[in-house]
């Protein structure tokens, strides 16, 4: 198999609901944690549901990342999808933990490819 790109699922819990009902907040740590793991950001949207819970996607030349957030559980389910050796999916996920202040991260990887 040719190995095109990294897809890993991320699940964290434990955030403070009100962070993870942010967009702001959302933005942020979506955002510095593509610019860390050194992805190219092309752009972004983010949607409020109501009455709570964000989805969102940055979308970099490297492929995506992308989050769903339950702020009444203090989960999210992120999605972190990365082409080439450049830039480090497992580095945004870290990031991304940290800024949505989680107490606990579990990533499952799958290598795409052919």
């Amino acid at each position: 198999m040719q190995k095109l790109g990294t897809h890993i699922l991320v699940e964290l819990s434990g955030c403070p609901g009100c962070i993870l009902n942010d967009t702001t907040a959302i933005d942020k740590a979506m955002t510095d944690a593509a610019i860390a793991s050194e992805a190219t950001i092309l752009s972004k949207h983010f949607h409020m549901f109501q009455p709570q819970g964000v989805s969102g996607v940055v979308v970099i030349a490297e492929s995506h990342l992308t989050i769903h957030t339950w702020p009444e559980y203090g989960y999210a389910a992120i999605d972190i999808f990365t082409c080439g050796d450049r830039c480090s999916p497992y580095d945004a996920a870290e990031l991304m933990s940290q800024g949505l202040d989680s107490s606990r991260m579990e990533i499952r990887e799958y290598v795409r490819g052919f």
